[in-house]
């Protein structure tokens, strides 16, 4: 039997310490990407931006790194979120570029943007996507099967490998800089190819 949370149950003050301390670190870790730029960011800084010590950050993030990855978690929920209701391939195909530019450009720094999806390509060795929650990559996935059970897949894609290389060109395109002012036409161009004929 799994265990249940109650709704009743009340996390405890040090239970909401953690919580507040983690929130703290990762708001200044952000900020200090986007002063300094990710590689020049100091831990010891953003430590004591969020008021603790250096330790504290890595009790909460094993590297600067899993602050982008969360941060990217968070972005991918957003456009999962903006997606689910699109009933067909071809609705999720006219909706992933929007949605994608959207989010991308509500990071108010590009270059923290860039990181982001810079760590996220980079798969480190040390964090296996495989064990990751990414909603988007689950969510395009299952919706490639769906549509490769409907023929609406192009016939010479298995649905994990069409996840892959759309994913692909979406964030390399974007983490390239892309044309400027042309994001959402060159990435609806891009992902329409995976439709079938």
């Amino acid at each position: 039997m799994s265990a249940v949370v109650s709704p009743f149950e009340r996390p405890r003050a040090r239970e909401l310490q953690r919580q507040r301390t983690r929130a703290a670190l990762y708001e200044a870790a952000l900020a200090e990407f986007a002063k300094v730029g990710f590689d020049r960011a100091s831990v010891a800084e953003i430590a004591r931006r969020a008021g603790v010590s250096r330790p504290s950050f890595y009790f909460h993030f094993p590297t600067k790194e899993h602050v982008l990855l969360e941060l990217q978690w968070h972005k991918e929920l957003e456009i999962a979120e903006r997606l689910e209701s699109c009933e067909s391939l071809a609705e999720l195909i006219e909706a992933l570029p929007d949605a994608v530019t959207d989010i991308f450009e509500s990071i108010s720094d590009g270059d923290v943007a860039r990181d982001m999806i810079a760590i996220y390509a980079r798969r480190p060795d040390y964090l296996p996507l495989a064990e990751q929650p990414f909603p988007l990559v689950h969510q395009l996935e299952r919706r490639f099967g769906e549509a490769a059970e409907l023929g609406e897949l192009r016939s010479s894609l298995d649905p994990r490998q069409a996840t892959f290389l759309c994913l692909t060109a979406v964030f390399g395109y974007l983490n390239a800089g892309g044309r400027p002012g042309h994001f959402r036409e060159d990435l609806r161009a891009a992902v329409s190819l995976y439709l079938a004929d």
